[in-house]
C-alpha cells in the first residue's frame, strides 16, 4: 500500500509518496485534471493508497472530495494545528511546500489513521448559503454605520446618504432572496428539515439562528460525542496549571468553529432570560458567584449538549432534561 502526504496551496499540490522503501516527490496543479493525475500517481503499483492532506481553508476541499469518492483511496484530512505541532516536535525549522508534504507523510506513518468523511452535497450547499447570509448581514451593519457617520457629518453628505440607503435596500433584497433559497434547500432534504424542526423547538432559536447552527452541525461526523461537539465549538474549558504557583482561571479554548459559538450566543442569551429551565440554571451559576459571561458561556455549552441529545435521539426540547426545577 502506498502512503502519500499532500501539501495543498492555491495553485499546486506538493506530494510525497512512500512506495516500499523508495520516496518520490511530485507536484500537480490544484485543478480537476491535476487531482486525477495525482490519484493515478498515488495508485501506481498498488491497489490501495492512504493519503494525508492538511485542511487549508477552501483550497483542499475539491481535492478531498475527489479523493474521498475514489474507492481505492483512504483519506485523512489533518487539522493544521496538529500538523504544525507535529513538525515542531520533530524540530523541523524550515518551512517549504515539499517539507510540509514530507511532514504530512510522516504523520500518516506514525499516528493513528482517522478517515475523513465528506459532508453530503446538500450540507455543503447549505453551508455556502449560510456563510453568504452572514457576509451580507455584516455588510448591512457596516453600511448602517457609514450612514450614521455621513448623517452626523452634515448636509453636504446628502448624496452619499442616498447612495448608502440604496445600497442597504439592495443588500437586504439579496439577503432575503438567499434566505428564502436556504429555507427551500432545508425543506427539500428530509433529514435537514427534521433536524431544523428539532433545533427550532429549543428556546431562543428562530429561523436565522437555526439556519446558521444547522449549517455547521450537519457537517460534523455522526459518530462524534457531546464533548467533541463542545471542543469543535471551542467551548471546552482550558486549564492552565503548573506546579504550585500557577493557577490561572479556566477559560474556554476558542480553538474550534467560531460560527458555532456565534450561532449559539444569542439563543443562549434569550433562553437565559425567557425560558424557566435555562433561566434557573443561569441563576444557579450566578448564585455560585460566577460572572455573567462565564455563566452564559456555561449555558451555551450545556445547550450544545442538549442539542446533541435532541438530534441523536430525535426528540424535541424537554426543559427538565436541561435543568430540573426545584419543586419548592
Amino acid at each position: 500500500m502506498n502512503q502519500i502526504g499532500i501539501d495543498v496551496s492555491n495553485e499546486t499540490l506538493d506530494a510525497t509518496r512512500q512506495q516500499a522503501k523508495s520516496l518520490t516527490r511530485r507536484q500537480f496543479p490544484n485543478t480537476p485534471a491535476g487531482h486525477r493525475a495525482c490519484i493515478r500517481w498515488a495508485l501506481q503499483g498498488t491497489d490501495v493508497a492512504q493519503v494525508c492532506c492538511e485542511a487549508t481553508g477552501i483550497y483542499h476541499l475539491q481535492l478531498a472530495l475527489c479523493l474521498h469518492a475514489h474507492p481505492h483511496i483512504e483519506l485523512m484530512v489533518l487539522n493544521p494545528c496538529a500538523a504544525r505541532r507535529f513538525a515542531q516536535a520533530h524540530m523541523v525549522r524550515a518551512k517549504t511546500d515539499a517539507i510540509d508534504a514530507d511532514g504530512l507523510l510522516l504523520f500518516l506513518q506514525r499516528m493513528p489513521f482517522q478517515p475523513w468523511s465528506a459532508p453530503p452535497e446538500t450540507v455543503l450547499q447549505l453551508q455556502s448559503l449560510a456563510h453568504r447570509m452572514g457576509q451580507l448581514g455584516q455588510e448591512v451593519v457596516r453600511e448602517r454605520c457609514r450612514l450614521h457617520a455621513a448623517h452626523k457629518a452634515g448636509p453636504h453628505t446628502r448624496m452619499v446618504q442616498r447612495d448608502i440607503k440604496a445600497h442597504i435596500k439592495q443588500l437586504q433584497r439579496r439577503l432575503q432572496r438567499i434566505r428564502e433559497h436556504t429555507a427551500q434547500t432545508i425543506q427539500h432534504d428530509a433529514s435537514l428539515a427534521n433536524d431544523a424542526r428539532l433545533i427550532d423547538s429549543a428556546p431562543g432559536f428562530a429561523e436565522l439562528s437555526v439556519i446558521k447552527l444547522l449549517a455547521e452541525l450537519a457537517a460534523l461526523p455522526d459518530d462524534m460525542v457531546p464533548a467533541q461537539w463542545v471542543a469543535q465549538a471551542g467551548l471546552d474549558p482550558r486549564p492552565v496549571e503548573s506546579g504550585t504557583s500557577q493557577r490561572s482561571p479556566r477559560r474556554i479554548s476558542k480553538q474550534g468553529n467560531v460560527r458555532i459559538r456565534a450561532a449559539l450566543y444569542m439563543p443562549a442569551l434569550v433562553a437565559a432570560h425567557h425560558d424557566e429551565h435555562v433561566s434557573a440554571y443561569y441563576q444557579h451559576l450566578l448564585n455560585q458567584g460566577k460572572p455573567k459571561m462565564v455563566a452564559l458561556t456555561a449555558v451555551m455549552r450545556k445547550l450544545l449538549h442538549a442539542l446533541w441529545g435532541m438530534l441523536h435521539h430525535q426528540q424535541e426540547w424537554d426543559g427538565n432534561k436541561f435543568y430540573r426545577l426545584d419543586p419548592a
